[in-house]
């Protein structure tokens, strides 16, 4: 993944900063972080170097454990604070240990089946109930077999979901995951 995307471009201003700092290296900082302020290892993308004269050499180093965060993939801006979680566990920036006491607290969209149940699909990881966090992550038909859309508590989906049933959350959507029937019980 941090090889496939470009190197930042060089900007006037890192020109600028090059000529003040003759030998020095210029660090590129993931748009996660303030550059002013403190910024993890993982979220340096890669330096340049200035020559002795003060004019960057032109090759870029690229920093082998730099994850690149959210915001330097394109993702939207996060929806709510579930969708923000798991946006930041898929690119390495949180655990993912507050998605599930997320899930249970907040409302969330399912499909409603037939009879106002809430359908169950294959996720090719097993079975799941697709979980959305927000109305712009529903995709633009209904499930197989859904009949419309249905708000519930996170925490009664859990409750009501058959034991070796999992949740999908934003599956549709531009970063989702899912969640293992094990994870949600504990």
């Amino acid at each position: 993944m941090n090889d496939s995307l470009p190197p930042p471009p060089l900007t006037d201003e890192l020109r600028e900063q090059a000529r003040r700092s003759p030998g020095a290296w210029l660090y590129a900082i993931d748009p996660f972080f303030d550059p002013e302020g403190e910024v993890p290892p993982y979220g340096v993308v890669g330096a340049w170097q200035a020559d002795g004269r003060g004019e960057i050499t032109g090759e870029f180093r690229r920093n082998p454990n730099y994850r690149p965060s959210p915001v330097a993939l394109g993702y939207p801006e996060p929806s709510d604070p579930l969708d923000a979680a798991v946006q930041l566990s898929a690119t390495g920036y949180d655990t993912g240990e507050r998605i599930v006491p997320l899930l249970r607290e907040v409302e969330v969209i399912v499909a409603a089946g037939p009879g106002g149940g809430i359908p169950v699909f294959d996720t090719g990881e097993g079975r799941a109930a697709f979980v959305y966090t927000a109305q712009e992550h529903l995709p633009g038909e209904l499930p197989e077999g859904a009949t419309g859309w249905q708000r519930i508590l996170g925490g009664d989906l859990i409750a009501l979901l058959p034991p070796a049933v999992g949740v999908a959350i934003n599956p549709s959507g531009p970063v989702g995951v899912i969640l293992p029937p094990g994870d949600l019980r504990r």
